[in-house]
């Protein structure tokens, strides 16, 4: 009996040798598109696709199941002129995403393996995100044409009395979609994925609630303020939209999604060998 518990010990100390050794980190590129989904897109379309770029590490805890780390950069932007909407609102915002999220494989797989090359996958995870949502506006003062940040502006009167605070340009997402990876070679893997963003904020694009009075903030953020809050005018002379109308849709938050291509490497390393 005890010679069988020596030879099961020194077999599974011998697996747990030669398995430590294993290269189970990948890191690699990941590179798409990306879009927002919100008050003037209000649809989980294509529309105006950007550019977004990033890096991307794994490590695969089996063949089944993977922690992974996102750093996704990248910008979205949208005009209401686009869906011929007088409000004539627009923005345009960075977004730089970090996150953490989970794999789950379909079939199992191993990079480098020729029998476990191919699989589908689902992720989830929760993720941090900067924006910054800016417009490109005439300033009647100095009769130029230039970008400003809208957040500052208070359009819907946030940090006003009786107003809500500023929104934070620093958000929470929930990143989740579905994915196919395949092993080319010994160490490189490809993939294909797609996913969304949903977030907590309405103001990815500026736009939540409601008009502010104009008097009021123009006496809070100046012309460009006022100009920037309502631009129906630029359309329709000297047409205001009402303090209280609607200017959003508050009762749904912003998204945005990401959708692209994966290529990640082993991580190289040496080690040593031990023989039982």
């Amino acid at each position: 009996m005890k010679k069988y518990i020596i030879i099961a010990l020194l077999s599974l100390l011998s697996y747990n040798a030669n398995a430590q050794f294993i290269n189970k980190s990948e890191f690699g590129i990941i590179v798409g598109g990306g879009n927002y989904i919100g008050d003037i897109n209000p649809k989980f379309n294509f529309y105006n696709t950007n550019l977004m770029v990033g890096a991307i590490y794994r490590y695969n805890i089996n063949p089944r199941w993977v922690i992974r780390g996102n750093f996704l950069f990248g910008s979205v932007k949208a005009y209401d002129v686009d869906f011929d909407n007088i409000r004539n609102l627009s923005f345009e915002s960075k977004i730089n995403e970090i996150s953490a999220t989970c794999e789950f494989n379909f079939f199992d797989y191993q990079t480098g393996s020729k029998k476990h090359r191919v699989t589908p996958y689902l992720f989830g995870g929760i993720g941090v995100f900067f924006m910054n949502p800016k417009t490109l506006i005439e300033n009647r003062i100095t009769n130029k044409t230039e970008w400003v940040e809208l957040q500052p502006l208070a359009t819907e009167g946030q940090g006003m009395e009786g107003y809500e605070s500023p929104y934070s340009l620093t958000q929470i997402s929930i990143p989740f979609g579905l994915g196919l990876k395949f092993s080319v070679t010994k160490f490189i893997s490809i993939g294909l994925e797609w996913g969304l963003r949903m977030t907590f904020t309405d103001y990815i694009d500026d736009i939540s609630t409601n008009y502010v009075d104009r008097s009021i903030l123009l006496d809070w953020s100046g012309e460009l303020g006022a100009s920037a809050a309502d631009r129906t005018n630029e359309i329709q002379d000297n047409v205001y939209n009402p303090a209280g109308s609607m200017r959003g849709n508050p009762e749904r938050n912003d998204w945005y999604q990401f959708f692209g291509f994966t290529l990640t490497s082993k991580i190289p390393y040496k080690a040593k060998c031990y023989t039982f």
